[in-house]
């Protein structure tokens, strides 16, 4: 089994013992082709068939949708439209045989301006339905002429190994033969065609692998549809399709088709990806070159295949249909020495390639030797150098793996180190702040004494200022009794005797206690008056001092949460 010609180049890995026998079949820049392929092999994005069938007991499903627009200008009609396409392909019996069944349904709708009038209509219906088989006739890279042997002395020579190959340029052929069925009343065909009518394709294709330029498949098909009908078609599709990479495939197709229904040019560029070896995904667009009507459409489409195959293909190489010559082995095993240094430069890029295609039962590329113990000896030199090169793979890629492993540790390891620094920092940030915050508090705490003390002095003020009023208050009882006493005196003698001078003195006497009085009086009140400005003032630093705390308390739990939202 063999690698996609689409997607990969088939490359082989050599063994020593027979790497003039190989490296020729490589430096002939032919790519073998057989059926059925370990990649899936679809005949999207484009519209033409290839040469090579499915393989055997193989299903494969193609299809995809499409949206697009088409205008007349003769008619002056813009038409939207919407088509499905699909494919069955399935490999019967053997690995030439194909049968297939494919169809396209399409729907659109169509606005025609009649006068100052617009007319819409919508339409659908399947355009496409086909039913037919296709069989591989030639295959030119299993069965060549005997002139093209093998010339192991021509190796070395670099005209021989960079010439271009005009054998190359023959195609594999293959043959399609199919009916079309149509419903009656269909809008997407001519009028009055038979319901049944043939459908014939004879599809070539050519595979060239480039050293530098990729893979290339060219594909032609010639078609003759509907011969029995009084409207036969006729077409041809040519499609260059490339590979870019293991996944990646650009493509170009032109075609042409010619009836007297409907005769137009179509080019169709675009690309597939693989998937996986069994599903495929693929976009185009294609448009033409009138305007009636002029076309544009844009397609999406997968194809996905059922791998029931289980049978190696034995794919034979120009030289070796009829085995290895008795003299060309007895010279390989003579030269093989003497050129094996020399060929190995020139195939060290084949190291470390590994070919899928390749099985423990049979070897790929070769036919039946007529000498069996020959080619067991070979095929269990190609598994151990298979072998070999996988372990080296294996190993290689472990490093590669081990080596990602280590970076990836110490990218972590670094990554924590810096975590660690930063969280480091920040609780040294933190500590320090605490720091701050204990001696802002420490020097709010003396403070607050100082107040306290000063609230002291100001208490011993009024506590004074308490003792000098009652002491003021007994002086004023005190002149009270006295003022008392001298009344009752003159009261016993008022009747005794009148002296003028007693009663100036007394009256004198009288006026000095008045003032007395008055002057304690205003003192007494003035005490009062300090006494309150000192509780009012008293009251107002603690109420200052009150709220100045609560905000120190509301600033100390912010300070707090905002530690907490830190951590």
């Amino acid at each position: 089994m063999i690698k996609s010609a689409i997607f990969e180049p088939n490359l082989l890995n050599m063994s020593p013992k027979s790497i003039l026998l190989f490296a020729t079949l490589f430096l002939f820049g032919l790519m073998a082709s057989a059926q059925y392929t370990e990649k899936i092999n679809s005949n999207r994005p484009g519209t033409s068939q290839g040469a090579f069938s499915v393989g055997n007991n193989v299903l494969q499903l193609e299809g995809g949708f499409g949206f697009g627009k088409e205008k007349h200008k003769i008619l002056d009609t813009k038409t939207n439209i919407f088509n499905f396409d699909y494919s069955v392909r399935y490999g019967l019996l053997i690995e030439q045989l194909e049968i297939r069944l494919n169809g396209r349904y399409r729907a659109d709708g169509v606005t025609q301006t009649i006068g100052a009038n617009e007319q819409k209509i919508k339409r659908s219906n399947f355009e496409i339905n086909t039913i037919g088989a296709k069989y591989l006739i030639y295959d030119p890279y299993k069965k060549p002429k005997e002139k093209d042997s093998t010339d192991y002395k021509s190796l070395k020579s670099w005209k021989e190994h960079y010439r271009f190959k005009w054998k190359t340029l023959i195609p594999a052929v293959s043959a399609y033969a199919g009916a079309n069925f149509v419903a009656s009343d269909n809008p997407f065909t001519f009028p009055g065609d038979a319901s049944i009518s043939p459908k014939f394709v004879i599809a070539t294709q050519n595979n060239w692998t480039t050293r530098y330029g990729g893979d290339w498949a060219f594909v032609t098909n010639l078609i003759i549809d509907k011969i029995t009908t009084d409207n036969p078609a006729y077409g041809l599709i040519v499609t260059a399709t490339h590979t870019i990479n293991e996944t990646w495939a650009g493509f170009a197709e032109y075609q042409v088709q010619k009836s007297d229904f409907y005769s137009d040019n179509i080019m169709r560029i675009g690309g597939a990806y693989l998937f996986d070896q069994d599903l495929q995904f693929d976009a185009n667009i294609a448009f033409n070159f009138k305007d009636t009507p002029s076309v544009f459409t844009c397609s999406f489409g997968a194809s996905y295949r059922f791998d029931w195959h289980t049978k190696d293909e034995i794919i034979e190489q120009p030289g070796l249909e009829g085995g290895v010559k008795d003299g060309e082995e007895e010279d390989e095993e003579q030269e093989g020495e003497e050129d094996e240094d020399g060929i190995e430069g020139e195939l060290d890029e084949l190291d470390g390639i590994e070919n899928d295609s390749l099985k423990l039962e049979r070897t790929p590329f070769v036919n039946d030797f007529e000498d069996d113990g020959f080619r067991d000896e070979m095929e269990q030199d190609l598994d151990q150098r298979r072998t070999e090169e996988r372990l080296e793979r294996e190993r290689i890629e472990q490093e590669k793996v081990d080596k990602k492993e280590g970076k990836k540790f110490k990218k972590e390891e670094s990554r924590r180190l810096k975590r660690e620094a930063k969280e480091a920092r920040a609780a040294e940030k933190a500590a320090e702040k605490a720091e701050k915050d204990k001696a802002k508090m420490i020097q709010d705490i003396d403070a607050e004494l100082d107040k306290m003390e000063q609230n002291k002095g100001v208490d011993q003020e009024l506590e004074d200022l308490d003792r000098q009023l009652k002491e003021l208050e007994n002086m004023e009882k005190e002149l009270n009794l006295e003022e008392e006493k001298p009344e009752e005196k003159p009261e016993e003698k008022k009747e005794e005797e009148v002296d003028v001078d007693a009663e100036y003195d007394k009256y004198q006497k009288e006026q000095e206690k008045n003032k007395k009085a008055e002057e304690k009086r205003r003192k007494k009140e003035e005490k009062k008056r300090l006494k309150d400005e000192k509780k009012r003032k008293k009251e107002e630093e603690k109420r200052k001092s009150q709220e100045k705390k609560d905000d120190s308390k509301d600033q100390d739990i912010d300070e707090e949460l905002e530690k907490f939202d830190q951590l």
